[in-house]
């Protein structure tokens, strides 16, 4: 008899395609000025977080948690005045600066989108 474990590891985001431009210059990406600065944006599976790592680097996720992205609820949100980001429903902690795990049970990263800095205020975010 095979026996399997109700956890749930499954990290199957759904693909979808996104190629956007952000002008960062706009006020709606005022909080991207600053390292550590973050905003959603509406891309993605079920958004996006864009975060800022450095002065010319981004880190750009998406808010599907990879803990059940299955579940309606499976959505991670910025901690606010942290580096963290939270799925309310599994309970699962992300890093914004790379995406890792930080408290389960995910076990999986968020998934990463490329984001180019093309100029000081254009930023490209593609799969």
């Amino acid at each position: 008899m095979l026996v399997s474990s109700c956890k749930k590891t499954n990290s199957d985001i759904p693909y979808t395609y996104v190629n956007e431009y952000i002008n960062l210059s706009l006020p709606s990406y005022l909080n991207l000025n600053s390292v550590n600065g973050w905003v959603y944006y509406g891309a993605g599976n079920r958004g996006l977080i864009i975060f800022r790592r450095s002065g010319t680097e981004y880190a750009v996720y998406d808010r599907t948690c990879t803990y059940d992205p299955t579940a309606t609820c499976a959505l991670v949100r910025v901690i606010p005045n942290n580096i963290l980001a939270i799925d309310s429903c599994c309970g699962s902690q992300f890093s914004l600066f790379d995406g890792s795990v930080t408290n389960g049970p995910a076990v999986v990263p968020l998934k990463q989108y490329h984001a180019d800095l093309l100029s000081s205020n254009s930023l490209h975010i593609y799969n």
